[in-house]
């Protein structure tokens, strides 16, 4: 009589693919501030082109110029432009990168380098974040307004900058983590960054 083969239960994911799993969530959480942020950042730039266009226009034609386009431009619509898309800049790799050692050096040594860069980056900006987040809390505690324009409460303007700097300090912290974990497991968990003049950036 001939036995039917009983299939062997399915293994245990390793612990390397938990942890894998665990950094893809966590890098799409982020990713989505960021998609959120950079939504709001081309909102503003929209906006910044319409006062614009709209302050030449009173400017040239009635000789009335919108008296706050300088102070909503320069306070609110260029800085966040600026900050609100940090942190998906760094993640699409178009930040200004001195790569010129990894032409010279191989993949392992590469991940080392991003390593202990976004180790050594990311507190900086950590401690940024922390710092115009208290500025921002101490504006808003005081009820400070602008002495200028539309006196208008800083702490909507300082807003901008524990947002942008704290997104961009989670971002480099978790691709330290990527990058370090790849060393010691062995798999890849965060990709490298592309070398400019190479065929990565075609990929």
């Amino acid at each position: 009589m001939t036995g039917v083969a009983v299939p062997s239960p399915a293994p245990a994911p390793a612990p390397a693919s938990g942890f894998a799993a665990a950094h893809a969530r966590l890098r799409r959480a982020i990713d989505a501030l960021d998609g959120a942020l950079l939504w709001i950042g081309c909102a503003m730039l929209f906006a910044l082109m319409l006062v614009v266009v709209c302050d030449v226009a009173m400017r040239y034609f009635v000789n009335a110029p919108l008296s706050w386009s300088y102070q909503i431009i320069s306070d609110y619509l260029m800085p966040g432009l600026f900050f609100f898309a940090v942190s998906d800049t760094l993640k699409a790799n178009a930040h200004v990168a001195v790569d010129i050692l990894h032409n010279y050096v191989g993949r392992r040594t590469r991940y080392v380098f991003e390593t202990v860069i976004s180790a050594l980056a990311a507190p900086v900006f950590c401690y940024c974040a922390w710092v115009s987040a208290l500025k921002t809390y101490d504006d808003f505690s005081s009820g400070a307004a602008s002495t200028s324009g539309l006196a208008l409460p800083t702490w909507s303007i300082s807003l901008l900058l524990p947002l942008g700097f704290g997104l961009l300090a989670l971002r480099l912290a978790l691709n330290a983590v990527g990058y370090a974990a790849t060393l010691a497991l062995g798999r890849e968990i965060t990709d490298l960054p592309p070398i400019s003049g190479t065929e990565e950036l075609t990929e």
